[in-house]
This record gives C-alpha cells, structure tokens and sequence, in this order.
C-alpha cells in the first residue's frame, strides 16, 4: 500500500520544514481567482460598516498595522502640548499614513478620514469641562480642536475627507457633543451649520437639542462668563442663520444641501423658544432666573441681538 504524499499539502511546511503563513498558504488561491466587481463592492461596504460601527477606532487600526499605528493614535493627534508632537505629526504625514490605512483596511480614504476626526472631536468633548459653561470650550479643549481642525482642512484640500460621512459620525456622539465645538467646524469651514442639521435623521431631536443648548448659551452670555466673546459670536451665528432659514420663503442660495429640512428646524427652534417665553411670562418668572436671564438674551436688544426680538415679536 502505498504511503506518498503530496509534499507541503497538508502540513503547510516549505522544504525545509519551516511552517509557512497564512498569507503565503493563501497567495496561490488568490492569485487564480478572476475579479469579480460584485464582490469587491460587498466587501468594501463591509469593511465601512465594520469602521463606522466600531467604537474603539485606535484599537481597530491597530488590529490592522500593529504597533506602528500608535504613531497615528487618535490621543497624539489631538494633543499639541507640544511643538514636537506637532511636529511629528504634520498633516501631509496623517494624511500618508491615512492613505496606507484605508488601502489596508478596503475603505475609501475619505470615510476613514472623517471617522478619525469625527471620533477626535468626541474625545475633546468627553474632557473634563467647567460645569458652569456646559456648551463652551476650555482654553486646552479649545487649542487641541484648532489643531484636529487643521489637520481636517489639509485633508478636505487633498479630497481625502468625507463631509458626509463626518457628519454622520458626529451625531452619533450627540449627547457630548458641545455647542462651541459644532460653531468652529462651521467657522472654519469643515461643515457648514445648514450641512450639519441637513444630515440629521431626526429634525425635531436635532430641533430639541439646539434649543437646550442655546437656552444654556443666553445663560452664559448674561451670566457674563469667561469667554463672552466667543459666546456672543456663537449666538449672533445661530440666530442669523434661524431667521434666515425660517423666515426666508424663496431661497436662492446655491448649497449642497436642501433648504427645506434646514427652514423646519431653523421654525422648530424660533417656535420653541417663543413658546418657552410665554409659559414662563404665564408662569410669573422670576428676577434674576435662569429662565429670566435666557429670555433677557433672546429677545431684549442691549443683550446685542435684537433680529431676534424682532422677528419673534411681531
């Protein structure tokens, strides 16, 4: 009977006994199969699902490069304590290694991009913040955003960052994420405040969350904090845009997005914050209140943004 056997078959050795890796047992088989487009889009939209719903990106690259990959750690990028570390981390370099990343992984670079940002911002929201300025940026908090933001700037100018794809991302951390940190990305032209509420699913909840936010915002201002400045600007930003969109029947401004999504929430806001004046005056507010100093902000002219009394009050 005989005993021969097929050399290095079974026992995945090479002649000299050494035992060979997945990647060489497997080169032969990948080599003979015929592409196939059907395929290859299935397994990139797997691969895009599997980033956006993993919650530790760090760890998923990883998995993928080895240690190499902390070189790009999420937790370096956003920390400029130090000229080195910007150094070190230049944006032409993140978008490289981004590049080779995304190749490794079967996704657009694009949506890996805006994921590694977008989970950026929402550990600089998760800092610890001052209690008493819950929508507003700390001065640390606020130097790591700028320097995250310059990083996405370079990859919007090099067509490596999905505006889209960033946007959806963010929501997903929606309930740290802070009012301040949504105004630079507009201010600095990442994603535009119509983009940004257009790419919610949910126009009442992005609608009930503007209100809250700004409510604390008027608190803030009146309560003449730290960084009035910022805080007032923020204001004048949101509350231009609201009377623009919700009062503007015949928009002929050329976006990317549709006007129509934006006006209901931009209605949804004034409404709430009109009916929130007049349960309070119903309810007798008090001198000095939260609620009092709120609608002092909102709506008198001295607090500097009289459209809005304007508007609402007719």
């Amino acid at each position: 009977m005989s005993d021969s056997r097929v050399p290095n078959s079974s026992s995945g050795q090479g002649s000299g006994g050494r035992r060979r890796s997945w990647a060489e047992l497997l080169a032969g088989r990948v080599k003979r199969q015929k592409y196939n487009p059907e395929r290859a889009q299935k397994l990139k939209e797997s691969a895009v699902h599997l980033l956006r719903s993993r919650q530790d990106l760090s760890a998923l690259l990883l998995e993928v490069e080895g240690v190499q990959c902390k070189k790009l750690c999420l937790s370096n990028l956003i920390d400029c304590g130090s000229s080195e570390a910007h150094a070190n981390h230049s944006s032409s370099f993140i978008g490289s290694a981004l590049q080779d990343q995304a190749s490794r992984l079967g996704v657009p670079v694009g949506i890996l991009s805006a994921t590694m940002v977008a989970s950026g911002v929402g550990q600089i929201c998760v800092a610890p913040v001052d209690p008493s300025h819950p929508v507003l940026l700390t001065v640390e908090q606020r130097k790591k955003l700028s320097s995250l933001l310059e990083i996405a700037q370079y990859l919007l100018a090099h067509n490596m960052f999905s505006r889209l794809s960033f946007c959806q991302e963010l929501w997903k951390i929606q309930n740290s994420l802070l009012l301040e940190a949504v105004w630079h990305l507009h201010v600095q032209s990442i994603v535009s405040l119509q983009e940004l509420l257009e790419s919610h699913p949910d126009m009442r909840a992005v609608g009930a969350w503007l209100f809250r936010n700004l409510c604390c915002l008027c608190e803030q201002i009146e309560a003449s904090c730290q960084h009035d400045d910022v805080a007032r600007a923020m204001l004048s930003d949101f509350v231009q845009m609201f009377v623009l969109r919700g009062f503007q029947k015949n928009s002929d401004l050329r976006r990317t997005v549709e006007p129509e999504k934006v006006s209901q929430v931009a209605v949804d806001v004034l409404q709430r914050m009109l009916i929130f004046a007049l349960e309070a005056l119903a309810a007798g507010v008090q001198e000095e209140s939260s609620t009092h100093k709120t609608l002092r902000c909102w709506y008198v002219p001295e607090g500097g943004l009289p459209e809005a009394g304007r508007f609402l009050l007719r």
